[in-house]
Parts: C-alpha cells; structure tokens; sequence
C-alpha cells in the first residue's frame, strides 16, 4: 500500500496530506514548512506522474514555495531579539503583547527622551498630535480644578490617540523623566500596515488605561478628592 502510494500516479495524495496536516497548526512554521513540503511533492507529480510535464502546475508550486520560504524568514527575523538600550529593554518588557520585530517597528517611528525641565505634555481640552510613555519619573495630572500625582509606566494620551479627540486631561512631566514619544500621524500609518502591531499596541493600551482607572479610583476613595477617573 505505501509502494502504491508513493507511485507517480498517486504521489500527488502525499502532498494533499501533507497540505492537510500543515492546515491542522496554528503554528506559522510548521504550517508553512508543510505546505512547501507538500509543494515539492506536487512539483514532482506535476513532472513524472504525465507524459508531458504539466510546466503551469510545476511553476506555480515554485511560486507558492519561494513566497512561503520568504514568510518563513520574516517570521524568524520577527521573533529574533535585538540590542537594545536599558530603557528600551524596560518599554520592551511593560509592552508584553509585542514581539520584538514589532518593537522594533514601534521604536523606528518614535524616539526617547527625557525632560531636563518640568514640561507639559498635553493640556485639556486641547488637540493631541503626540503619544507618550513615561517610563520613568514623576508625573502630575490636572483635570478641572483637581490636581493630582500620577505613576509613571503608563501611555499619556492614549485615548486623544485612539479616538481622535482632544486631550482630557493636563500631564506635566518633572525634571528628569524618561519617556518615549511617537508623532500621532506617522504612528497611525505604521499601524495601518502592520494590523498585527496594530491590534497588539490597542490591547496594551486599553489594559493601560483599566490599570490607569482602577488606580484613580483607589486614589479616590483613600483621600476623598471629587473627580472623575483620569483618563489622561
């Protein structure tokens, strides 16, 4: 049965198999190296099985190969880590949902920096073309006429980014804060080309912001300020 199965005749139901079984993974490589392998399987049938070699199949299979064998290596170089600075490995390890191809896509569309002065970073009420993350330092946010501390490791303007709508809150920064900032334009179209960034970044950010919320609210409730929820 296996020497009939292995005949020109029949060898094409190998590579049907073995694109079967590739389906079966959710695993890109394995997918993907069964897939080429069950293209060779399809480029031999296609030249010993006829009489005359079937060269449009033949090409074809060549063509899905040399495409899968290209993802293969974006997907390699993807997961592959890089040297990064200090503060970098400390963005990298707080934004958890990205793998290190996409942090590099991130980091090559913003920059870092730190404040040698007290700066303002948004002011409420006003239109929002940055987004920040405080990595490290001291942060006070005002809203109305409340005014409170905030921690850092958090995004600042995530939702003016999100929703497109103007800053609902005033953040300044103290004298040597670290943060990272990405200009709002450029960013959305990096996302736009890179939905799997994209929807990685909008879960860090929403898991950001509930972490932001809860800890408004304990804010709340020890010192008894009357405000609504931060939501910087």
């Amino acid at each position: 049965m296996i020497d009939g199965l292995f005949a020109s005749e029949n060898i094409v139901h190998v590579g049907a198999l073995l694109y079967l079984a590739g389906f079966l993974f959710r695993n890109q490589l394995i997918l993907r190296g069964l897939i080429i392998a069950g293209d060779f399987v399809y480029i031999l049938y296609f030249y010993f099985a006829p009489e005359v070699p079937l060269w449009g199949g033949i090409f074809w299979s060549v063509m899905f190969t040399v495409v899968n064998l290209a993802m293969i290596g974006l997907i390699v170089a993807d997961t592959m880590h890089f040297n990064p600075t200090e503060n970098e490995k400390k963005l990298f390890g707080l934004l958890e949902n990205l793998t290190p191809g996409e942090f590099r896509q991130l980091l090559g569309a913003g920059k870092e920096e730190r404040a040698a002065v007290p700066a303002v970073i948004t002011r409420e009420g006003q239109v929002l073309d940055k987004l920040y993350f405080v990595l490290e330092g001291n942060m006070t946010i005002e809203k109305g006429a409340q005014r409170w501390p905030s921690e850092s490791q958090t995004f600042i303007g995530e939702i003016a980014f999100l929703l497109a709508r103007p800053a609902t809150a005033t953040v300044t920064l103290e004298a040597g804060t670290v943060y990272f900032v990405w200009d709002a334009d450029p960013l959305h179209r990096l996302l736009r080309g890179a939905p799997a960034l994209n929807t990685a970044l909008s879960a860090i950010m929403n898991k950001k912001l509930a972490q932001k919320v809860a800890s408004a609210g304990v804010l709340v409730n020890t010192i008894g300020l009357d405000y609504q929820a931060p939501k910087a």
